[in-house]
């Protein structure tokens, strides 16, 4: 066939291919994005978390990805083919990847948000500061003064912070004591726990919420009505969140999780409990507050299976909704087949399981799942090929754990399996050398040391218990993968400031508990990057500034490198770049 009379079937081949690759899934490339406008970012300087090249001082950007990274010199063979831009507004800053918690609650930060802070430690959330309660005396005078200065038109006074180890005891005689009219709900420090007036007690009655039928549940005391544990999680909260998830009560504190986040240079967290208290209010949340064009942060979702399993009433059932759940991923919302699991007690109530001697007092810890379901889910989801990350605080917790990942990969071995064992609250070196052994991988919350350790040395586990607490220098020594994470609202999710505090091991009072368990200047960076990024899976898109990964940045004042662990944690942050558009965080409050 000639060449003349070849052109003329030219556009019916065209049609043909492009029919042929659409049915099978193939994408033909666009002629307009190669035309897109590029825009360069200049800065003082470049952090790039990428070895082969540490650092630079431009960027290039299409759309939302990272076309090139180096100096404006070498960016030349790009910006030399393509219609460009140069921006010079981060020219003084320094850009380091788009720093990740990958471990956080969006859903309890919007509830935290909704309720008055009386806290043991104190607090600083874009420039509103919240002082330490200490003492029983003090947490009820603030308390008190709390309620009576609430906002009259909220039907609930609601509170968080109370801890029995600072606060002292808390029941439903104390809050009827305050108001036996006015429905008062306490959160406990570690949102495992609440405590209700007798008001409150009836609204949860008004909804569904049968005592009788719960009468002997191992996790509720009704004199005090309190639940922890299991008897919050399945017992209360399940009537608790059409009042916590209400739009008018949870948006405005999703919105303001954004801008807190966005403050501190975060443009991606993992959400490690997702559907965990109602999947369709947290969906309709997430969609309506996340899921959204300017929104500048995409949330990794990781479904608590287990309280799905017992929602549906069916494992089956759970199963299924996580596998649909990943053609549901929007640019904000991402599912990678990342299941979350629950095995031992909260660390801000002691109710984590301890090895002997256990705790000073001769108190026992708690399960959230019980060993023997713990195991049958766990090995489910094993066999389905997903990542599975487990809420582990003690040792005793970390053992069930880990022995149950040895059972599971004896029976069906898997090389890259990314187990992961979440918080990480205290462990023994012999700990560390198992999780190495077994290939497991680490996010831990640094914040347990720092706020924890001069209280549980005094009274709990010891001084050299205590010292032990997220003990990760054994860990990376080893080579394990280990990843920072707030776990918000249990820590600040500030992630320049866990890295400082697992880089210090610094407590409240200025003590340093046990040096050798320090990650380096670098590990801690790492590990709010591209150690995070692995951590969800998702270190093919995000955790270092690279060609082809999404153009997510922190823009800082300052080069971490430079002011070094000292001055880590005092970093100021201009805001992010979220898929290559500047956000600027809002201004503190004065």
């Amino acid at each position: 066939m000639n060449r003349r009379r070849f052109g003329k079937y030219l556009p019916a081949l065209s049609l043909l291919a492009a029919g042929l690759a659409s049915a099978h899934g193939i994408n033909p490339p666009k002629v307009a994005a190669s035309e897109e406008l590029v825009t360069v970012f200049v800065a003082k300087k470049i952090v790039t978390m990428d070895p082969t090249q540490p650092t630079a001082s431009a960027v290039a950007v299409r759309g939302r990805e990272i076309l090139s990274v180096g100096s404006l010199a070498d960016l030349q063979p790009w910006l030399k083919a393509h219609p460009h831009r140069i921006d010079t507004q981060f020219k003084d800053k320094v850009l380091v990847p788009g720093l990740i918690d990958p471990h956080m609650h969006p859903l309890l930060g919007a509830i935290a948000f909704q309720t008055t802070w009386i806290t043991p430690e104190p607090w600083n959330i874009m420039g509103k500061k919240t002082p330490a309660t200490i003492g029983q005396a003090a947490y009820l005078k603030a308390l008190k003064t709390a309620f009576a200065e609430r906002k009259k038109d909220s039907p609930i006074f609601m509170t968080w912070g109370f801890s029995a180890d600072t606060h002292g005891e808390l029941s439903a005689g104390v809050l009827d004591g305050i108001s036996k009219d006015v429905p008062i709900l306490v959160l406990q420090r570690s949102l495992h726990e609440i405590y209700i007036n007798s008001a409150m007690l009836e609204l949860l009655k008004s909804k569904g919420m049968d005592p009788t039928a719960f009468k002997d549940h191992p996790q509720i005391d009704w004199k005090k009505n309190h639940f922890w544990e299991d008897g919050m999680f399945s017992v209360a909260l399940p009537y608790l969140s059409n009042f916590l998830l209400a739009p008018a009560a949870a948006d405005p504190g999703y919105r303001k999780t954004l801008d807190y986040l966005t403050y501190n240079g975060v443009t991606t967290v993992a959400d490690m409990n997702t559907g965990g208290t109602n999947w369709e209010l947290e969906m309709g949340a997430l969609k309506r507050n996340i899921d959204q064009p300017d929104s500048p942060v995409r949330v990794r979702l990781t479904p608590d299976v287990y309280k799905i399993g017992l929602a549906l009433k069916s494992p089956e059932a759970a199963m299924k909704r996580v596998a649909d759940l990943k053609a549901q991923n929007t640019r904000h919302l991402v599912f990678n087949n990342g299941i979350k699991l629950f095995a031992d007690g909260a660390m801000f109530s002691q109710a984590m399981q301890v090895n002997e001697p256990g705790y000073i007092d001769g108190h026992h810890g708690e399960w959230i799942t019980q060993p023997a379901p713990f195991e049958e889910i766990a090995r489910s989801y094993w066999n389905a090929g997903y990542q599975i990350h487990v809420h582990t605080n003690g040792d005793g917790g970390a053992k069930l754990v880990l022995d149950t990942l040895q059972k599971l990969q004896n029976e069906k071995f898997r090389a890259d399996h990314r187990f992961t064992i979440e918080h990480y609250g205290y462990a023994n070196d012999g700990v560390s050398r198992r999780i190495a052994t077994l290939g497991a991988s680490v996010s831990a919350n640094p914040f347990y040391l720092h706020d924890l350790g001069d209280r549980y040395a005094a009274s709990g586990l010891g001084t050299d218990r205590a010292s032990r607490i997220a003990p990760l220098g054994g860990l990376v020594r080893r080579n394990v993968a280990v990843s920072l994470h707030s776990d918000f609202p249990m820590a600040p999710a500030e992630p320049l400031f866990l890295a400082w505090t697992a880089a210090s091991r610094e407590t409240l009072s200025g003590k340093v508990f046990a040096p050798a368990e320090r990650l380096s200047l670098d590990q801690a960076l790492r590990a709010v990057t591209i150690d995070a990024a692995y951590t969800i899976g998702m270190e093919n898109e995000l955790g270092s500034i690279e060609a082809g990964k999404l153009a997510d940045f922190a823009v800082l004042d300052k080069d971490p490198y430079e002011v070094g662990v000292k001055g880590l944690r005092d970093i100021k942050v201009w805001g992010t770049v979220f898929e290559g558009r500047p956000f600027k965080a809002k201004a503190a409050a004065q």
